[in-house]
């Protein structure tokens, strides 16, 4: 859903007597050629494209397919020829850009109109795309719009999705967009737009696009911000730029926060991005870190990325982690073990006993293999140290199961000692 804004950069020429001469030859030719293939299409007068301003080089060399009025389609050579001549307002240029079939021919087409755009002209093409029919993704080209208009004047690109969008991704995508031209002025932009005690909506954005430029600027803010959803998010920016600069850069970063839970954020976000690289790298980097809660944090993701590849030696590794991470650890192993062998995996589960939070992993292991057999999985069960987490996994577990087979249930229940409210539920 991420557009590229391209700006192109025009050189001053300096031309000699010669070649403004060898121009004057050129455009006669030019000239010449327009008015001998001048009937296109169907006999309809040609889609305009572009403005009264001069078309950017690349919308005339890059365009490859054009919808003209007539219905027929352009292509290739013919495409680029017919662009060369087409005049037109933003609005005529816009309206038939989203008709374009090609999906790369229509966003080089976007981007050249919002190249040739003023400020003040951003609201009203915005206004048509919001309000036109397209033929391709119309929220990642509308995105192109926004930032451009933010690069040219982002307190009216703010403004206008203030009153116009009620999707926080498009002020998401215009405060990145600044951020990364101006990180001061956005920064100042979220401080001074966000009132009372709630993490501020603003701030996760700015960072996103600091990230990639200044990570030293990024990392004050993100330290600066409360635990919730908007740091996380702010946390995931900061890793995407950091895997970016490699893995080596990227596991040395945690190192460098002092807040422990904030460190151990970047080390599940990053764990998870270098389980994709290098699973083994990951969890020997996991493992090596000194902090049980830090690890915990990571644990369960790179465990199941370690069992895809091999189940046991992901078991194995679970005991290398300090204690507080490896229940959450197995917690990632016991589903895919369990797929192969539901008795060896009970015999491992038993074996971690007395490991924290062992509760969540016999509860694993029960949803692991209550279709396939919930008789051992209702006795499972039964090894869940607190009542009330015992009672309401029976009551889900066999309640399931009961529509599956309601005598097999009433059976296992008048067998087994379970709670009283789960006797009178499974054998009225």
């Amino acid at each position: 859903m991420i557009g590229i804004y391209f700006k192109m950069n025009r050189s001053n020429l300096v031309l000699t007597h010669v070649a403004v001469f060898a121009i004057g030859i050129t455009a006669a030719m030019i000239v010449n050629r327009t008015r001998s293939t001048s009937d296109l299409g169907d006999g309809g007068s040609d889609v305009n494209l572009t403005n009264s301003r001069s078309l950017s080089p690349r919308y005339n060399e890059l365009s490859s397919s054009r919808t003209i009025s007539g219905g027929s389609t352009l292509s290739g050579r013919e495409a680029r020829t017919s662009s060369q001549k087409q005049t037109g307002t933003p609005a005529e240029r816009l309206t038939a850009i989203t008709r374009i079939t090609d999906s790369l021919d229509r966003q080089r087409a976007l981007i050249d109109l919002i190249d040739q755009l003023e400020p003040t002209e951003f609201a009203s093409v915005a206004d048509q795309f919001r309000e036109l029919d397209h033929l391709g993704n119309n929220g990642n080209e509308y995105r192109l719009i926004l930032r451009a208009w933010a690069k040219a004047d982002p307190i009216a690109a703010l403004e206008y999705t203030n009153q116009h969008s009620k999707n926080g991704a498009d002020r998401r995508t215009i405060l990145a967009t600044w951020a990364g031209q101006n990180p001061a002025a956005a920064e100042r932009w979220a401080l001074e737009n966000h009132t009372g005690d709630e993490p501020n909506p603003h701030m996760a954005a700015v960072i996103r696009g600091i990230a990639g430029n200044d990570l030293a600027t990024a990392t004050r803010l993100v330290a600066n911000m409360p635990k919730s959803d908007e740091r996380a998010e702010a946390v995931n920016a900061i890793t995407q730029a950091l895997l970016v600069q490699g893995m080596d850069a990227a596991m040395a970063y945690p190192a460098t926060i002092k807040d422990e839970t904030l460190r151990g954020g970047f080390v599940a976000a990053i764990a998870k991005g270098l389980i994709h690289k290098d699973p083994n790298k990951a969890a020997a980097w996991l493992a090596a870190m000194p902090e049980g809660q830090v690890q915990n944090r990571a644990a369960r993701d790179v465990a199941e990325g370690l069992a895809k590849i091999d189940a046991v030696k992901a078991a194995a590794w679970v005991s290398t982690l300090k204690p507080e991470a490896q229940a959450s650890a197995a917690r990632g192993v016991v589903p895919i073990m369990s797929s192969a062998d539901i008795p060896g995996t009970a015999k491992w589960v038993s074996n971690l006993a007395g490991t924290p939070g062992y509760d969540s992993v016999v509860e694993e292991f029960v949803w692991s293999c209550d279709v396939r057999s919930p008789e051992q999985s209702a006795a499972w069960i039964q090894g869940v140290s607190d009542a009330n987490q015992q009672t309401r996994l029976f009551h889900r577990m066999l309640g399931q199961w009961a529509r599956r087979d309601a005598a097999a249930v009433k059976q296992w229940v008048s067998s087994n000692k379970v709670p009283d409210s789960v006797f009178q539920r499974f054998t009225q």
